[in-house]
Parts: C-alpha cells; sequence; structure tokens
C-alpha cells in the first residue's frame, strides 16, 4: 500500500506553459489526502523559491535543494550543505571561463555573474521577473546547499573536476545542479520516510528532468512524466501523460489510489 508520495514542481506539479498547477492535479492531490496518504514535494529548488505552492495544497514536508535540506512541519530533517571551500575553490575557474552560476542558500540564491543562460532559467519556471544582480560570492559567509551552473552538456565535465566531492544533476541544457556526490532527492526521501516509519515500496514518486532518475528508481513506483526526457522515462515504473494532459491524475487513477 502507497504511504507517501513525492512530486517534483517544475514540469510535474506545476506546467512550464503557463506556470500554474493544473486543475486536475489540485484535485489529485486533494484525493490522495483524503485517504491518508503523505504528500511532499521532491525540487531542486530552494525553499524560498517555494512558497509559492502553499496557495495550492498544504505539503506535509520538502525535499529542497535536490536533498540537500529537508524538512516538514516539525522542523529540518536532513542538512547537508556543500563545504565552503569546495564553493571558494571554484570561484576562479568560474571567472576565468565567465561561467554563470547560483549559489543557492537557505535565504536567497546568489549569483556571481548573470547572463542570457540565467535570464532563460528565469523565463523558464517564472519565479521573478526582475533580472538578479551579480554579488561578491567570496564574501557571502552562508552556506550554500547547491549550485545552478550554467554549463552545457559539453562543459559539464570540466566544471565537475573543479568540484571535488560535488556532482552534476541536469534538468535542462544550459545548466546544472551541483550537489554533494553522495546527495540526491532519493537520499531526502530515505530520511524523510525514516522519521515516518514508511518504507521504499510504500513509496510513489513523480518527475520529470534528469535530477528526478535517482529518486524514481528509489522508490516503490516510480512515474516519469509524458514531457519527461526519454532516460527519465527508461527508467520509470510507468510513464503518465505530460503535466499539461492531467498527468498525476491519470497515473493515480491508473494505481487505482483515487
Amino acid at each position: 500500500m502507497i504511504k507517501a508520495v513525492f512530486f517534483d514542481i517544475d514540469g510535474t506539479l506545476i506546467t512550464f506553459n503557463t506556470h500554474e498547477m493544473p486543475e486536475s492535479t489540485s484535485r489529485a492531490l486533494e484525493a490522495l489526502r483524503r485517504k491518508g496518504v503523505r504528500i511532499f514535494i521532491a525540487t531542486g529548488r530552494a525553499p524560498q523559491s517555494i512558497s509559492f505552492m502553499k496557495k495550492y495544497f498544504d505539503f506535509d514536508g520538502v525535499i529542497s535543494f535536490n536533498g540537500q535540506y529537508c524538512f516538514d512541519k516539525t522542523g529540518v530533517l536532513h542538512d547537508v550543505p556543500i563545504p565552503a571551500e569546495t564553493v571558494l575553490s571554484v570561484l576562479p575557474y568560474l571567472e576565468e571561463k565567465q561561467i554563470a552560476s547560483s549559489f543557492e542558500t537557505v535565504g536567497a540564491n546568489y549569483f556571481n555573474l548573470v547572463n542570457d543562460r540565467v535570464r532563460e532559467l528565469i523565463r523558464l519556471v517564472g519565479v521573478d521577473e526582475s533580472e538578479p544582480q551579480a554579488v561578491d560570492i567570496a564574501g557571502l559567509n552562508q552556506s550554500v546547499y547547491q549550485m545552478t551552473t550554467f554549463v552545457t552538456p559539453e562543459e559539464e565535465a570540466d566544471l565537475v573536476a573543479h568540484l571535488p566531492g560535488c556532482r552534476a544533476v541536469r534538468w535542462y541544457p544550459t545548466f546544472v545542479n551541483v550537489i554533494g556526490a553522495n546527495s540526491g532527492k532519493h537520499i531526502g526521501i530515505s530520511k524523510v520516510c525514516g522519521k515516518y516509519g514508511i518504507s521504499r515500496d510504500e513509496i510513489m514518486a513523480f518527475g520529470d528532468g534528469g535530477n528526478d532518475m535517482d529518486m524514481l528508481k528509489s522508490v516503490g513506483i516510480g512515474v516519469a512524466m509524458g514531457n519527461a526526457g526519454e532516460n527519465v522515462k527508461k527508467i520509470a515504473d510507468y510513464v503518465t501523460t505530460d503535466v499539461d494532459g492531467d498527468g498525476i491524475y491519470n497515473a493515480l487513477q491508473h494505481f487505482e489510489l483515487i
């Protein structure tokens, strides 16, 4: 029996077309709640970037920064920032190559520089219409949980070589999320479900991006959205329709959870 369901945000709960949650998804979440299923967000976003989700549903908890920082209504359950020395060590490389990166803390995201790839991401997720300002990252003095670094697949290997103890997960061609080598949404899920005594076979997860693959493989039922990449669909237990085609509602009906 499924006791907990984890949902990615962008391209899963929220459509890229309108930056809103489909009405069918809202109905599906309410139906799950009535059955006593725990419902969580599992996202690459920072905590301050998901506050808008409260208008749609009262989620039981959040896996943020792709598993680096997890919390529920009782408090923080998992807290693993990128070591400060790793962050500082990559700054000269980013400066030399003129690579933009967002350095993400619990309170805010900070950019070392702003370019067209950064602007493209802002338009994609519809976070804010204002353009971020570059700051001196070396002087932050805050824990960085994730870096969203704007490199193509061809540039990725060289970046990771300058980030010991880290790995990159990608859900869009122009950037990667940099997290700890032993981190991921699947680790966050294990921490959250450990608290609630929920086993692997009792978990379902929905996602559409490369950063969702470890999560989908680690749960009892991993569902890929119809708008997911082929690499994600191949490892999923089930492929539903896309986010704009009632994908979440249709999958939950398929598995007779609603």
